[in-house]
Parts: C-alpha cells; structure tokens; sequence
C-alpha cells in the first residue's frame, strides 16, 4: 500500500469516528441545531473524501499540453514573484539581408526632394 493510500484510509477512518461520534451527539434528546449542522457536514465530508478514493491518480503531464505550454510554466515559475509579463522567446538574430530593408524617416527629419 502506498503511502498517499495510507494516510488516505486513516483520514477516512478518523473521519467516520468523528461521524460516529456527532451521530450520537445529534440523537441525544437535547441535541441543539449545531449538533445537527455538524452531523451534516461531517457526511458530506465524508462523502467528499470516499469520492477522492475513487478518482484517479492525477499523471504527471496533463493531456495535451504541448512543449510551449511547459516551457511558459517553466518561465512564470522562473520569474515568479515579478511584475514584468512571462516570456521565453528570445529576440532573433540580425541578418545581413535585414540592414537592406527601407526604415521610416522621424518626422523632424528633412525630406530630400
């Protein structure tokens, strides 16, 4: 048995004790509203955890996450706490076929006609 199985089924079984016990409190002939209001949340709680015994075991990787998504989770864990936005895409080198293109004038420059 594993050991995440095993605290598992001792919570559970502490669980039921304590429902036991609130049971009995709230059968007693002076039993109050609160008695009541515990009993029940300690059913639905233990109704909550039964239904996490029966659901599996998460994977390690979700399905479809894809490399990008790994690699943003990666970054903001990388980054965290900060206030600047995550990114991991790195600015792409200058070719030499780039410094040919046209570049737009500033407006304080003379036109040349």
């Amino acid at each position: 048995m594993s050991a995440s199985k095993h605290a598992h089924d001792e919570k559970l079984s502490d669980l039921n004790q304590k429902l036991q016990n609130a049971k009995e409190a709230a059968t007693t002939h002076d039993a109050g509203e609160r008695e009541k209001a515990d009993l029940k949340l300690l059913e639905q709680e233990v109704a909550a955890e039964k239904m996490k015994a029966r659901r599996p075991a998460p994977s390690k990787k979700k399905k479809g996450q894809t490399d990008v998504d790994a690699k943003l989770d990666k970054a903001l864990k990388d980054s965290f706490p900060g206030s600047d936005p995550v990114s991991f895409v790195e600015a792409a080198p200058i070719k030499p076929g780039d410094r040919k293109l046209s570049t737009v004038p500033d407006g304080d420059e003379p036109k040349n006609k």
